[in-house]
């Protein structure tokens, strides 16, 4: 491991239009002290051939499958000489200054095992993207920033979060060398959140920084993927990502309420006609159950590793938003203010 380098590591599947302006990006940072990672998951584009060609500095993993934004980037660990990884969707624009402002953060506060800059949104870059998320007694996420004005006082201060958004997220090697980083199990979604929820078990903490900024196209890659599979993925990672992490007497309380609201939201597909979406809920549950010894293996191991109660980790870095947010959720979120 190298002191100061940072890893950048990018997990591409039929991304080639993004790579030109993702590579350019990491090529004119001011930091120059950087390893850049391109894991392909078996893309049919010829991204490979491309970035060969016109990026020969970069270091190429070859996946003969789609092994998803969590085996992809998995994947990579094997090649990661710095002292930082950076993990970063391919369909971004990275400020030329990015890079630098999220190690000297990293640099100046060693309790920050996970970090992530501020993204904006590629398209409308007056807007938010994502600051991160804070946990909430519903189980799903308060992600803050959202569609928001990317110039309010806000989202221009550093601060914790629960959990950072892997589009664009450092985190130091040496943590992810205890951890691991993501579960394989989890193919995309919610990976990044259980992550960075392992983070916390351990004793670190896990930080937004507003000033690296990351232009994002937000959901380039995912584009792809037919949404029941999102909704299936994102459903049962979660509730997985609970099983293995909480304490049990929180667990208990959790995983009803998931169900419970996970639940209504079926119904509102029903009620949208979007039936198969609603399945993917259910076929989430079937999946739990089907791997469940195999979930709570992992579980003892995680908490045999904890350092930090849940109790402790709520009062960092849980919130409630008002109802309202719960509405906008499915409506726009542009229309809450945090």
């Amino acid at each position: 491991m190298k002191k100061n380098l940072v890893s950048v590591i990018v997990v591409n599947y039929n991304g080639k239009k993004w790579l030109k302006d993702c590579f350019d990006a990491l090529k004119n940072q001011n930091y120059k002290n950087i390893q850049v990672i391109m894991v392909d998951n078996n893309s049919v584009d010829d991204s490979i051939n491309y970035v060969q060609i016109n990026y020969p500095n970069i270091e190429i993993v070859k996946s003969s499958d789609n092994l998803g934004f969590a085996g992809g980037n998995n994947l990579a660990l094997d090649i990661v000489k710095g002292e930082y990884v950076f993990l970063l969707n391919n369909d971004t624009i990275i400020d030329k200054d990015a890079i630098g402002h999220l190690k000297d953060k990293l640099d100046s506060n060693q309790k920050i095992g996970s970090l992530q800059a501020k993204l904006v949104l590629m398209n409308e870059p007056d807007k938010m993207d994502s600051c991160g998320s804070f946990w909430t007694s519903t189980t799903f996420l308060y992600h803050v920033g959202s569609y928001k004005d990317q110039s309010l006082d806000l989202y221009n201060q550093s601060f914790k979060v629960f959990c950072n958004k892997g589009a664009a997220q450092m985190i130091r090697t040496e943590l992810i060398n205890t951890l691991t980083l993501f579960d394989d199990d989890f193919w995309a979604y919610y990976e990044e959140t259980d992550f960075c929820h392992r983070v916390w078990l351990h004793g670190s903490e896990c930080w937004y920084e507003p000033k690296a900024l990351v232009y994002h196209a937000n959901g380039g890659t995912s584009l792809n993927f037919n949404s029941e599979l999102i909704q299936f993925h994102n459903y049962k990672n979660k509730l997985m990502s609970f099983i293995k992490n909480f304490e049990t007497l929180n667990l208990l309380k959790i995983i009803p309420t998931y169900i419970i609201m996970s639940i209504l939201i079926s119904f509102i597909f029903i009620l949208q006609g979007k039936f198969k979406m609603a399945m993917a809920i259910y076929k989430s549950y079937g999946w739990n159950i089907k791997n469940l010894n195999k979930n709570l293996k992992k579980r003892k191991i995680i908490q045999n590793m904890r350092k930090v109660t849940d109790k402790d980790i709520f009062l960092e870095v849980k919130k409630e938003p008002r109802w309202k947010y719960y509405v906008y959720l499915f409506t726009g979120l542009e229309k809450y203010s945090d």
